[in-house]
């Protein structure tokens, strides 16, 4: 949600990769074997571009994501409706 410190948790199993949001200011790297925690807080609501800015491997062009910061409104509205996934998940068990 905007305005709120999100927390995350960067492994990698192969290479080192760099988690990078340009219009956050975050630039982090994932060693392999270590845990490493980053932090950000977003202003505003919308889409931003993740990419990996280290030269990882073959594969390193598509490693591409978007990240997505909602309104609180919206996440809200959004995890209520991932619980009430999970439950009918559970239920139908």
């Amino acid at each position: 949600p905007v305005n709120k410190p999100i927390l995350v948790n960067l492994e990698s199993e192969d290479a080192i990769h760099s988690f990078f949001v340009p219009s956050f200011r975050l630039k982090q790297d994932a060693v392999p074997g270590m845990k490493i925690r980053v932090w950000f807080q977003a202003t505003e609501a919308g889409t931003d571009e993740l990419a990996c800015a280290e030269l990882c491997g073959l594969g390193h062009y598509r490693m591409r994501a978007m990240v997505t910061v909602h309104t609180q409104e919206d996440y809200d509205k959004w995890l209520a409706d991932q619980i009430a996934q999970h439950a009918q998940t559970v239920a139908s068990r």
